[in-house]
């Protein structure tokens, strides 16, 4: 805990004595020297009192703020992380190969010998029962936990029993099994308790798997939740269930700041039916049983009080945060003794100080009655300087009264000027706090970060309600990436007056997360390069499509959004050719019309893939227009006109010029001249505007450079 301000002079009580106070006769400057002397010692009784009283209360409130404020941005760093670790179990939620199994194995009741699903047309792979599809099914179950990070992985029926295991997988115990049958009632995701595993603590994530015929976009669903839920386990054919090894993210996430004081600790706890539990991964074992605390609901906060340590006797303060759509809380703890350390230095601050006051009127006094009775002039004076250095002295020690904590943490008026920075905040602005004191954000962080800070503050001010953001600020010419929380700050009559900041270095999670985005990238990369190894006449077509797509939009001045999303979506949009039969792919003659409605489907394949990716881009919508047609001619799904966005047309004109000059297994490749002729002869079919465009892209320098390399490939 820190102090709002350093102790100021005008705090202390001024003990300077005029001399001519005492002219009157002895007995009477003695009587009113008595009588001043009482007064005083009654202030110095009752102030202190009153202060250490109102103090008590404030450190309470400023402890109470932090804790809350920590707990709930380590729980927002979990839920961040849990969200993210599950979101790659959309891709098999999503598969349509798995959805059908399970609606066939959900309507066999569990009869397995019958004929099974997902067999290319025209094979013999239509009387294969389901019992022979499941050493496929497991195996592509297994090889999709192995890269997404999984330790296992279910496919579970409606009596909780697997069918579909990864390899190596344990048996489900009875809870899990439980928590999957509540899954078929619910038709909603869920969270199991930590659990101990072989390989360490780790959290199961069930998820329903739902029929192959029911709709899960564009369908009418009701606006009544209950209907909704009744609606979504009627269509819930099978769950889906998945080990999180949860350890390292566990470590990373509780392990103490490098500049957290003593006395402080995380812990997260976790509520099941056995009772209430601690879990640790530092700890053998890693999930154990605790007593002694009375949780509340659940979603509803840990409330700031005084209580036991979790697994400790020791008095602690703490206040917890839940984890969302799971059974933990974060709690955060500071040791009763550390954080009553302050007050106690409080305490002995105020009493010092009245205690040197009472020390300095009684020197003054005794001083001024040895003048009159000696008139030792010079020996009055001297005294008077000795007591203006001890109370000099005292000033200097409450200015250095201060603590060491890891968070920055400042306190800042309405109009934007710091009134308080503790140290750690003032190292890394890299400057004493007695100089940030006063500075506003444009002279601590530059005035591009100052406008960005500037608008939290407004939003804390008019909403009066806390504001909880990430930002990245240079400190001392580096980068840091800081989760910062903003509160009111109230004064004693409830009026708000500043407003009180608490910024975590949360740069380590940041840069670990940008290297899982830069891996996601040479995923995508290598889905690429699959693609054109599948069909060799597809080589560098993904490519030259994003060049031509790119340069077309920025010749038509579209936006930096929209350059970015046709870059994006033309180098993903034959990743859906890789569920395409390769003899379709392949075939040296036409295509029959129910191949052509086979290649066709690459779309949906394409956006099955893409659907839980977030690119913070339409690069979805773009990839699914790019083979419509301005006269409603196209596919997947006939739209026309305005329907389609810029992007989807830029990419449906260049994606047919790049296609006609690219040989194929059937056909040669034509002129660039030949191409654009087709596509201008067309114009009811493609826009008009980005055919201008193309044309004057390909008869440029770089377009030229981009119809080259077709030689190399």
């Amino acid at each position: 805990m820190c102090s709002a301000s350093a102790p100021a002079e005008s705090d202390f009580i001024s003990t300077e004595v005029d001399p001519n106070q005492f002219k009157p006769t002895r007995s009477r400057a003695l009587s009113r020297g008595l009588t001043v002397i009482g007064i005083i010692l009654a202030i110095c009784v009752v102030v202190p009192i009153v202060l250490i009283q109102l103090r008590q209360g404030d450190l309470e409130s400023e402890l109470q703020r932090r804790l809350e404020v920590l707990s709930a941005g380590r729980a927002e760093v979990i839920e961040t992380w849990l969200s993210g670790s599950v979101r790659p179990a959309g891709r098999v939620l999503d598969s349509e190969l798995f959805r059908l199994f399970a609606t066939e194995m959900d309507f066999s009741g569990g009869d397995i010998s019958g004929p099974g699903a997902g067999a290319p047309a025209g094979g013999d792979a239509f009387s294969a029962t389901l019992s022979e599809q499941l050493p496929y099914m497991e195996q592509i179950l297994t090889d999709f936990a192995d890269n997404a990070g999984f330790a296992a992985g279910y496919v579970i029926n409606r009596e909780g029993i697997s069918y579909v295991s990864t390899a190596g997988a344990l048996l489900m115990s009875g809870q899990q099994q439980q928590i999957a049958r509540g899954i078929f009632d619910s038709g909603t995701i869920a969270f199991g308790p930590a659990r101990r595993a072989p390989g360490g603590a780790v959290i199961d994530f069930f998820a329903p798997i739902f029929a192959a015929q029911f709709e899960l976009t564009g369908g009418q669903y009701p606006e009544d939740p209950g209907e909704l839920r009744q609606l979504l386990a009627e269509q819930t054919v099978g769950v889906l269930m998945l080990t999180i090894p949860i350890d390292e993210m566990l470590i990373e996430v509780l392990a103490p700041p490098p500049l957290s004081g003593a006395g402080e600790r995380l812990v997260l706890l976790q509520r099941s039916d056995g009772g209430l539990f601690l879990v640790d991964p530092n700890t053998l074992p890693p999930v154990r049983l605790v007593e002694g605390i009375d949780m509340p609901p659940a979603d509803a906060p840990l409330p700031f009080a005084e209580r036991g340590a979790v697994g400790r006797g020791t008095a602690v303060y703490s206040a917890g945060s839940p984890v969302r759509e799971t059974a933990w809380w974060v709690v955060q703890e500071i040791e009763t003794a550390v954080a009553e350390n302050q007050m106690r230095g409080f305490v002995l601050a105020v009493l010092a100080v009245a205690g040197l006051v009472m020390l300095a009127v009684i020197a003054a006094f005794g001083a001024f009655w040895w003048r009159l009775n000696n008139e030792h002039s010079s020996t009055l004076a001297d005294q008077f300087k000795r007591l203006a250095s001890r109370i000099e002295a005292q000033r200097r020690f409450l200015d250095s009264v201060n603590n060491s904590i890891a968070e920055y943490i400042g306190v800042k008026s309405k109009e934007g000027r710091y009134r308080y920075l503790n140290p750690a905040f003032a190292r890394a602005v890299d400057r004493s706090v007695g100089d940030a004191v006063g500075l506003d954000d444009a002279a601590l962080f530059g005035q591009g970060t100052a406008e960005r800070l500037a608008r939290s503050d407004r939003r804390v001010l008019e909403r009066e309600a806390s504001v909880t953001f990430n930002t990245e600020i240079y400190l001392q010419s580096r980068l840091h990436h800081l989760q910062v929380s903003k509160v009111p700050y109230h004064d004693d009559s409830g009026e708000t007056v500043g407003i009180v900041s608490v910024m975590r270095d949360v740069t380590e999670l940041v840069e670990e997360h940008q290297k899982r985005e830069r891996a996601m990238q040479q995923m995508v990369s290598s889905l690429v390069r699959a693609v054109e190894l599948r069909d060799p006449y597809l080589a560098g077509h993904s490519r030259r499509l994003a060049g031509f797509a790119r340069a077309v939009a920025e010749l038509l001045e579209a936006g930096s959004e929209v350059v970015a999303t046709v870059e994006i979506a033309a180098n993903l949009s034959q990743i859906g050719k890789l569920a395409v039969p390769v003899e379709i792919l392949t075939k040296p003659g036409r295509l029959s019309d129910s191949e052509i409605e086979q290649l066709q489907r690459h779309i949906q394949h394409t956006a099955s893939i893409l659907r839980d990716i977030d690119f913070e881009l339409p690069v979805l919508d773009a990839v699914t227009q790019m083979h419509e047609r301005l006269d409603g001619g196209g596919y997947p799904n006939g739209l026309s006109g305005e329907q389609i966005g810029l992007a989807g047309r830029i990419l449906g004109a260049c994606d047919v010029f790049c296609a006609r000059l690219e040989p194929r297994v059937y056909r040669g490749g034509i002129s660039p001249e030949r191409a654009l002729q087709i596509l201008e002869q067309n114009d009811r079919r493609y826009d008009a505007r980005v055919i201008a465009a193309l044309r004057r892209v390909a008869e440029s320098i770089a377009g030229e450079k981009l119809i080259a390399d077709l030689a190399g490939d």
